[in-house]
């Protein structure tokens, strides 16, 4: 890594060259524009999710050509993760800014960032992508934006281990894209692919109250046979 190369997977805007086991990496030119469109359109206002949509409707492809989502754009600034976050566009390959432990109660990887002293950093010119005055601007949005792009719609933290829980989340899916089926606003549920990729037509939510009063009285309904009434 001290010597200019990542021994990690490529970020999006780069391409292996011929010595890819050894870390080398070229700007690959249409996936830089794409870079570069991200940041302007950012710095001049416009949302991680709004930015998704757009080029989802131009039918851009993402990394690893998948469809964009907001927080493929935004990422986690602690970790660098994300477009946004990510100073090899501005030629700073930037190591060690995460440890990763195992979730003892879901068994999943969980990123944990490292103090700023422990990171380790490289220039690396020749694989900028985003000059310096663009770049700023982007932090000076992000300072300005950070509660928003850090909170959901009722103002809990997006990433708080303990967010509040319901009867059905993590249940319920879109029937047109297949998605789940999300909190959006204050106690009610859509679609989250037609929120964070912008693919999906159905704008259609339900209140959390009316959808678990439906479920358990289906539910009641299928239970309560004459046999068990008898």
């Amino acid at each position: 890594m001290l010597q200019g190369r990542a021994a990690a997977g490529k970020a999006f805007g780069y391409d292996v060259t011929e010595d890819a086991e050894r870390g080398g990496r070229v700007i690959k030119a249409a996936e830089a524009a794409v870079v570069e469109r991200i940041f302007t359109l950012f710095a001049h206002g416009v949302s991680p999710r709004a930015i998704a949509r757009r080029l989802n409707e131009d039918h851009v492809p993402g990394p690893e050509s998948r469809a964009w989502q907001d927080t493929t754009i935004h990422g986690q600034k602690e970790c660098g993760t994300g477009i946004l976050n990510n100073e090899l566009y501005v030629g700073q390959l930037v190591w060690n800014r995460c440890s990763y432990v195992k979730d003892p109660r879901t068994g999943k990887r969980v990123a944990r960032p490292n103090l700023p002293e422990r990171w380790e950093r490289t220039a690396v010119p020749h694989l900028r992508i985003i000059d310096d005055a663009l770049w700023h601007e982007v932090k000076r949005r992000q300072e300005a934006t950070a509660f928003e792009m850090t909170r959901d719609e009722r103002g809990n933290a997006l990433n708080r281990a303990d967010r509040r829980r319901f009867l059905l989340s993590g249940l319920l899916t879109c029937g047109c894209c297949g998605a789940g089926y999300t909190i959006m606003a204050k106690d009610r549920y859509g679609c989250a692919g037609r929120r964070s990729k912008g693919l999906c037509i159905n704008d259609r939510t339900i209140s959390r109250e009316e959808i678990e009063t439906r479920i358990l009285k289906a539910l009641k309904q299928n239970l309560l046979t004459p046999e068990l009434l008898a």
